[in-house]
């Protein structure tokens, strides 16, 4: 599983809109291991826009984020009015932590035993 976290310190999940995120961690995780394999900035984080969910954002955050595989799921702690719906229709899962703080190590490690393990059983 290919697994995009929004961050902006580089230890927990971004607080607030998954687009805005300074960097984002791509992670290969399955049943038997976690691997850090990119850390790429955000390169659409300075943009303005008029409104939440412009989908030339999220259409170029997609594209970005192909060039490391075949993204499975992402993770922030909130995404704008429609992202989810946006990243489900391209086949990407979507995981919110709510708990400010959450730092990425422990949404990794639930979403590889819930998941994860459980998929490969």
């Amino acid at each position: 599983m290919l697994i995009v976290i929004a961050t902006d310190n580089g230890v927990e999940i971004k607080l607030g809109h998954f687009g805005y995120a300074k960097h984002y961690f791509i992670y290969q995780v399955d049943s038997e291991k976690v691997n850090l394999t990119k850390k790429i900035p955000n390169p659409f984080r300075k943009e303005r826009e008029c409104h939440h969910g412009e989908v030339r954002r999220r259409q170029g955050l997609i594209n970005l984020f192909k060039m490391f595989g075949k993204v499975d799921a992402v993770v922030s702690t909130f995404f704008g009015p429609g992202g989810e719906e946006f990243f489900r229709k391209h086949g990407i899962l979507t995981f919110k932590f709510k708990k400010p703080h959450t730092r990425i190590d422990e949404a990794l490690k639930y979403i590889r035993e819930k998941y994860v393990v459980t998929a490969e059983r």
